[in-house]
């Protein structure tokens, strides 16, 4: 009888922190979540590379005056000026 007298202050601990702990884990949430749009990551805006043609097969980036693409091998339209 004497060993529970010592145990209840532990148990009592316990079962107060776990209600305390979900809360304080819940209001630090939300306030990230606030603070920042969402808990999800934004992906940063592209960098401008200085190239405006693009791929019509691949999509990348091509210099004005290649007629081919180098990461795909597809042949480039040249404009008409």
């Amino acid at each position: 009888m004497m060993g529970m007298m010592f145990l209840w202050p532990i148990l009592m601990l316990l079962f107060l922190a776990l209600p305390i702990g979900l809360a304080l884990g819940g209001y630090l949430l939300y306030r990230k979540a606030g603070s920042t749009g969402g808990l999800m990551p934004v992906p940063s805006p592209a960098r401008a590379t200085g190239y405006a043609r693009a791929c019509p097969s691949c999509g990348r980036f091509l210099q004005e005056d290649w007629i081919n693409c180098p990461h795909c091998g597809a042949e480039i339209p040249q404009a008409t000026s």
